[in-house]
């Protein structure tokens, strides 16, 4: 069956046990008529994990470009390049999410002049349909690189919507409602594009405010009739592809300043005092990136600890004896009894340790130990009792010349993460905040078609996975069942 028209529905942050659970009871009628119905008569739902971290902007890079981490270097929310590599050579902290040191000026050119885009070091899908002249629109996303079209939020929308209060905000509703506005207008405008994306990214911000548990309502009672709108704006006669899928999903954790770990400027300094005691002169204000022995970078359930060869520059290997496992073993000394940091006292679940000087910069993780070993992750993982989905091939998939030399992963058992106190929260590897959602749809396909599709696009993520280390489809997957049936 040909296909001329294909239309992507983001939804950040959806759970994939809230998605399921809201189709399999009839409560997203709109969105099931896009999969053939609540049954997936005429679609197929595969079952995904987000990349590691499990955050948005990596998470969207992999599913727009098909490609890991270490491929689309994207390594996160906020990350270090230490090379300078978007930068003309000088070192740079991006926080695309704002970040603690409140660098603000990265979340809006995210927008306004592709600061995040930019980035990537793979194709995007707009990219490759360029070539059969495709139109391709994009509404919301952050990343739009080969699109003839991208609609972005207003900034008078982002600020109202991310940091305006109860007089001069922007409820989540109110801003998914503009995006969709915008692409409404676009297709009234100039007809329905080859490709169409819609970002809706209201529900992980309700989910991050109230619980993982505001997910169902908002995606019945908000999301839903939304997207019912979009399918009454497209042409009946229309051979559709469709999908439906989100970037990651979400753990409940505790919304206190004891359980949120932050190096926050000008206050928050839950992990600046362990830099301090170490003698390091850790990044903790806005633009001090070059000029610092160490920086880390939130992700919610991880975050990056970079260190400086203290005998040289960023850019230089550091030295794994003297700058990289001292800090390591800090760490657990702190979460252990409190030494250096007393806030980091019971905080972490997992210190992960490269060592680039003897493997180079795309050198894997190990596990350092609390008592000072360094085991392989797949020994240490294998002793964690099922808290982490396929953590090793994620890592793995993860590590290149932009990942920290140090991978903290706090312990959501108790309520701990990185950043700001929330509700809930994702970045990690647990089940929760690591599944997320993948369902393609083919409405007007016949019986027969539906079937060979659905083996199709099955097939050919099964092959990607087999071929890759037998891991677990992710995100970049998505691209791959779309790419079987162009």
């Amino acid at each position: 069956m040909e296909f001329q028209n294909l239309i992507l529905i983001d939804i950040d942050g959806l759970r994939q046990d809230v998605f399921s659970i809201a189709l399999g009871q009839g409560m997203i009628p709109n969105i099931a008529r896009l999969l053939g119905g609540r049954d997936l008569s005429r679609g197929v739902q595969i079952p995904i994990v987000a990349p590691a971290p499990s955050i948005t902007f990596c998470s969207q890079a992999s599913l727009f470009t098909g490609a890991h981490p270490a491929q689309h270097g994207i390594p996160g929310n906020q990350f270090f390049d230490r090379f300078g590599m978007h930068s003309n050579g000088l070192p740079r902290h991006y926080a695309f999410d704002v970040g603690d040191t409140l660098a603000a000026d990265d979340a809006v050119r995210v927008f306004t002049d592709g600061l995040a885009a930019r980035c990537l070091q793979a194709p995007t899908l707009y990219q490759r349909v360029a070539e059969r002249g495709w139109r391709s629109v994009v509404a919301g996303n952050m990343y739009a690189t080969g699109a003839d079209t991208w609609l972005k939020p207003s900034l008078l929308a982002l600020a109202r919507f991310t940091k305006g209060g109860n007089l001069f905000g922007l409820s989540a509703a109110e801003y998914d409602r503009q995006i969709l506005h915008d692409a409404l207008a676009e297709i009234w405008r100039n007809g329905l594009p080859n490709i169409l994306t819609i970002h809706f990214l209201g529900l992980d911000h309700e989910s991050h405010h109230h619980g993982p548990g505001a997910q169902i309502g908002y995606l019945t009672n908000t999301l839903d009739p939304m997207i019912g709108e979009l399918w009454d704006a497209i042409p009946a006669d229309r051979s559709l592809l469709t999908a439906i899928f989100s970037d990651h999903g979400q753990i409940e954790v505790i919304p206190d300043d004891r359980h949120s770990l932050r190096l926050a400027f000008p206050f928050e300094r839950e992990m600046g005092h362990l830099f301090d005691a170490l003698g390091l002169d850790v990044h903790d204000y806005p633009g001090e990136d070059p000029d610092c022995d160490a920086v880390v970078s939130a992700n919610g359930g991880v975050a990056y600890v970079y260190l400086q060869n203290r005998r040289g520059r960023w850019a230089d290997v550091p030295d794994f004896e003297r700058d990289v496992f001292p800090v390591g073993r800090a760490f657990w000394q702190a979460h252990a009894s409190g030494q250096y940091a007393a806030e980091l006292e019971g905080a972490l679940a997992g210190v992960l340790i490269r060592n680039v000087e003897k493997n180079g910069w795309r050198a894997s993780y190990q596990a350092l130990t609390p008592d000072g070993e360094i085991i392989t992750m797949e020994k240490w993982f294998s002793a964690t009792s099922g808290r982490y989905l396929d953590p090793v091939n994620r890592l793995n998939n993860l590590t290149g010349s932009l990942a920290g030399d140090l991978l903290l992963i706090s312990n959501y058992a108790e309520g701990f993460y990185f950043g700001a106190p929330i509700h809930g929260v994702h970045g990690g590897l647990h089940p929760d905040d690591s599944r997320a959602v993948l369902a393609y749809g083919f409405p007007a396909a016949n019986a027969y078609i539906a079937e060979n599709m659905r083996i199709a696009i099955m097939k050919s993520i099964q092959k990607r996975c087999r071929a890759e280390n037998k891991r677990q489809p992710t995100t970049a997957d998505m691209l791959t069942g779309l790419e079987v049936l162009f």
